[in-house]
């Protein structure tokens, strides 16, 4: 790459959430942009989030921290870079944090409406997504309602000083649930969440402002709980102090080739001394990577980034996250998929 790039994406190629493959994306290629002390351009589109008129979310849902270098600049994609760049992301959360603000922040206007809600320093955030990612049992555990409360209330009685509660949640009964079960702490949300892929909305680039608001005000909060979802644990890249918890495994999916899901998987699995809660809690963080022998010797040591082999970083949707039988790519998965599967079974 010259120094002088512009990294872009059509409209119609990330369909899926804004920080679970957008901000995601665009993170995972950091590492080496920074290595290699490139500042570029950006001009990432989406259908579900941006207005019709360009649909920018990057700049517009994000700025940039700096000003990019002038002049002509060659036009790179998205996916490309990815392809090329891709890192695995770890859990050095200083520096996954400084990092990021390197390259963007959260617009003022974003801000001003944070500012608007109660101060947050000793809140505790929820984070309580019960409808595609909450249920996408290859990826996680399903947490009920009735589960996600019993273990609010018992991080309550630990943390009795907790007088003020934010929830995020795409399940708007579930603050409701929250406030008849705590009727002395008082208890705030930022109003209705939509879906990302519902597209009736009259303006999708405000359903993007609001998920930003949220993560941004779960980040100012104390602790936080939350099952699956990668806008809350951005909060813990928006603030490393955040005292963050996840309440449900993150599974390794074969498109992630081996790697847990980032940056969910690199937070902190939430404990109990309580029985019936330790009970919800097994149940809930079964087939967790870090059960998994290799993966936790891989990545369950702190870090900041790995660099990801050729094939894993090839490896795509398109071809369904395999590889014809006798290509170099190919062969490479294969033989780590035996080796792993036998430092599994042998404990080595």
């Amino acid at each position: 790459m010259t120094k002088k790039i512009k990294i872009s994406t059509s409209a119609s190629q990330l369909q899926e959430g804004l920080f679970g493959q957008v901000f995601l994306w665009v993170f995972e290629i950091l590492p080496y942009l920074d290595q290699q002390d490139i500042r570029p351009e950006w001009a990432i589109r989406s259908a579900l989030y941006g207005r019709p008129d360009d649909f920018l979310v990057i700049p517009g849902l994000l700025e940039l921290n700096y000003e990019p270098a002038t002049g002509p600049a060659r036009e790179v994609n998205l996916e490309t870079a990815h392809e090329d760049y891709k890192t695995t992301l770890g859990n050095d959360w200083d520096y996954i944090s400084a990092l990021w603000r390197k390259f963007f922040r959260v617009p003022e206007r974003i801000v001003r409406r944070a500012d608007e809600f109660p101060a947050l320093d000793g809140a505790l955030g929820l984070h309580y997504r019960g409808t595609d990612k909450n249920k996408a049992t290859i990826e996680t555990n399903p947490v009920s309602q009735d589960d996600f409360l019993a273990l609010v209330r018992d991080f309550i009685a630990s943390h009795p000083a907790i007088d003020l509660i934010f929830i995020a949640t795409d399940e708007n009964e579930f603050v409701e649930k929250v406030r008849a079960q705590h009727p002395a702490i008082r208890v705030v949300n930022s109003g209705k969440v939509t879906h990302h892929k519902d597209l009736e909305q009259e303006d999708n680039f405000a359903k993007g402002e609001h998920a930003l608001l949220d993560c941004l005000l779960l980040s100012r909060c104390k602790y936080l709980l939350k099952c699956q979802s990668a806008l809350s644990a951005f909060a813990k890249i928006l603030n490393p102090r955040v005292e963050a918890y996840r309440l449900s495994a993150n599974k390794l999916v074969y498109w992630n080739m081996g790697a847990p899901y980032f940056p969910d998987g690199q937070l902190p699995q939430y404990t109990s001394q309580d029985a019936g809660c330790q009970k919800i809690l097994a149940r809930l963080f079964e087939g967790d990577w870090t059960q998994n022998f290799v993966a936790a010797k891989k990545y369950g040591k702190p870090f900041q980034y790995k660099k990801r082999k050729g094939y894993m970083r090839r490896a795509k949707s398109a071809n369904y996250w395999s590889f014809p039988l006798w290509s170099w790519d190919g062969i490479h998965w294969r033989i780590d998929l035996r080796i792993d599967a036998l430092r599994n079974r042998i404990g080595i």
